[in-house]
């Protein structure tokens, strides 16, 4: 496979260049799937991160804090779409702190929609080793989480497709 492909549905695709996010937004509406396009850059802290999501995901209702932001985008019943969604973030790469906290919530909010077996994608414009290591850490917690004795069967790891140049080049995670 040399482009992100939107049939895998619960990854996370890290320097998705434009063409490729173009293919995956057509691929996503021809499935039914709700797209929702971010751009993160200009956000200057985690309380700004909380107000943009909010807008963007269209809460139905005020919120306070990264967790509760967290359990609405898990969830996204308003838009009653049971067809999936395919999140697109710009300005991730550069936003350093704003950014990290962004990319470290994706694989619980992943493994979230893959329990309740609801597609749900997200590629992101441009990649850093930061990300990955930001990535590959949260997914590290979701391994644990997953062992707990109390963890809902399947819990785990969300797979990150790292794409560089023309394609991917492999799973982080």
């Amino acid at each position: 496979m040399s482009t992100a492909d939107i049939a895998r549905a619960f990854v996370i695709h890290l320097g998705s260049g434009a063409p490729e996010l173009v293919r995956l937004a057509d691929e996503a509406c021809e499935r039914g799937m709700r797209v929702i396009e971010l751009d993160l850059q200009g956000l200057v802290d985690r309380s700004a991160l909380v107000d943009y999501l909010a807008k963007a995901f269209m809460f139905p209702h005020e919120i306070v804090g990264l967790d509760a932001a967290v359990d609405l985008i898990s969830d996204l019943e308003w838009f009653g779409n049971s067809r999936g969604y395919l999140v697109i973030a710009r300005g991730v790469v550069g936003t350093t702190a704003v950014g990290e906290t962004f990319v470290s919530i994706l694989p619980n909010i992943v493994d979230r929609w893959r329990s309740q077996r609801v597609p749900f994608v997200v590629a992101i414009d441009g990649e850093d080793e930061r990300l990955q290591s930001v990535l590959a850490s949260a997914n590290r917690e979701m391994e644990r989480a997953g062992k707990l004795a109390c963890a809902q069967p399947g819990t785990g790891p969300t797979e990150v497709v790292l794409h560089r140049g023309n394609g991917p080049r492999g799973a982080a995670g």
